[in-house]
């Protein structure tokens, strides 16, 4: 849905307006970073450690924690507007930031809902949950700037609106599993909890840092039209965030009760298992994607957005490392300190090297190639970590499956592309990417059942599941 939004907004609106839409997008998501406290990822973490009774109390007190924070990020949102523009060399964000600021007071309280549905197993009811959440705020944003032929500012009163419903709706959802029971105190919760998630908060804090490098030195140093472009390819493909996504929030309560009880055997082959199935799926449509990008972007955000193909293959080069689980398993195993200094490093290093780009006045690439770079770097580092101080041997068990995969993906489509330089290059592209799409899904599968991979299989479970 948010791919959709983009595709309509990027082709409605020109780069300038475009990108100073996705501006208001950036330092929302970067400052939501901090200001949520690492508070929604406990969750996820101590509920299968406490009672019915307790997780209730857990759930409550922190949803309204959460509340604060968010009310304290729309006041500082508001009166900071206009230092932001000037930070990110745009004047026009400081009247869309301040018509934003009531976003985070309806959005903050919202987190933390994945963490509570997965833990309690009822994944289910939190996939019909995100598309309903998903869907009207795509039809809030879009329909509005559509009908009244909007700017910018039309598609962030429509995101305000939203919020503000789908706030009232997590709430019943929040307290929908626990309508019965009688809330129960839990023994130094807040002590417990904030010791927990005061490194992830540190952690936060350097990840905003971390993950805001590329794109306040894009947006600042070389203009909105550029960093429109950055932002259209510089982005995750839809699905691997979204089943990436779903196996970490599955993990994490996994790992942390088997390491709470003390048994780990039976969770390496949940792993192995977890991380087999996503590789299999995922695996061939990152390189699909990579192999095909100029003609994905094209089709996705019109022909003016064709150069940002360079930022989505180098973005994909990052994705192959979301298909390793990392950061749910080292907090489960209450390893927050080690990921806050991972960070760290990692954040000092990347403003520096883009420092460096900018000051030679090299080509905004360089930005995003170092973005990648780092965080292939922070994975290699955290399974370096789990072999040698954890002894958890989790790269081993899934690496041989990846590589397979990931060589016969690229034979195949070296080839399909060969012929697509060949034999379809006159045609539509469109045309050309639904064949090309179809002739490798048809021979990938074929060819599959001779190297033992079940491509057909894993995709059915899918759907089913």
């Amino acid at each position: 849905m948010v791919l959709g939004s983009a595709a309509f907004l990027s082709r409605y609106f020109d780069k300038t307006e475009y990108g100073t839409y996705k501006q208001i997008m950036y330092v929302f998501t970067t400052l939501q970073t901090v200001f949520s406290a690492g508070l929604p990822g406990i969750f996820a973490y101590f509920i299968p450690r406490l009672s019915s009774a307790q997780g209730k109390t857990l759930v409550n007190r922190f949803t309204l924690v959460l509340g604060l924070l968010g009310a304290s990020f729309s006041i500082v949102l508001y009166f900071s507007s206009t230092f932001i523009a000037q930070i990110l060399n745009n004047p026009e964000l400081s009247t869309g930031l301040k018509i934003f600021s009531l976003v985070p007071l309806f959005t903050l309280p919202v987190m933390g809902v994945e963490g509570i549905y997965t833990a309690l197993r009822k994944t289910k009811s939190l996939s019909i949950y995100l598309i309903i959440c998903k869907l009207f705020n795509f039809i809030a944003v879009v329909v509005p700037v559509f009908l009244l032929k909007g700017s910018y500012k039309t598609a962030i009163i429509g995101w305000t609106v939203a919020s503000f419903l789908i706030f009232i709706f997590t709430l019943w959802m929040k307290n929908r599993p626990y309508v019965t029971i009688k809330p129960e105190l839990v023994p130094n919760m807040y002590k417990m909890v904030f010791n927990y998630s005061m490194p992830l908060m540190g952690a936060s804090i350097v990840a905003l840092f971390l993950h805001s490098a590329n794109q306040f030195f894009i947006s600042r140093y070389y203009g909105t039209v550029v960093f429109a472009e950055f932002s259209n390819g510089f982005i995750p493909v839809p699905f691997v965030g979204m089943i990436a996504g779903s196996v970490r929030s599955v993990l994490m309560p996994l790992f942390s009760k088997a390491n709470f009880d003390g048994n780990m055997e039976q969770i390496n082959i949940t792993y192995k298992n977890a991380v087999s199935k996503m590789s299999i799926i995922l695996l061939p449509l990152i390189f699909f994607c990579m192999f095909f990008a100029r003609d994905i972007m094209i089709f996705i955000y019109g022909s003016q957005y064709a150069v940002s193909k360079t930022y989505f293959q180098i973005s994909l080069c990052k994705d192959i490392c979301d298909i390793l689980p990392y950061i749910a398993i080292m907090l489960a195993f209450g390893k927050p300190k080690v990921y806050f200094y991972m960070h760290l490093s990692a954040a000092l290093f990347i403003w520096i090297v883009d420092a460096f780009i900018v000051h030679f006045h090299l080509h905004p690439v360089y930005i995003a190639v170092a973005s990648s770079a780092t965080q292939i770097l922070m994975v290699s580092f955290v399974y370096f970590y789990f072999n040698y101080f954890l002894k958890l041997k989790l790269i081993k068990l899934v690496i041989q499956k990846a590589l397979i995969i990931s060589i016969h993906s690229s034979v195949l489509l070296t080839v399909i592309y060969m012929i697509r330089n060949v034999y379809l290059n006159n045609i539509d592209y469109k045309l050309s990417l639904i064949i090309c799409g179809f002739m490798f899904c048809a021979i990938l599968i074929a060819t599959g059942k001779i190297l033992k991979i079940h491509y057909l299989e894993s995709i059915s479970n899918l759907i089913k599941k």
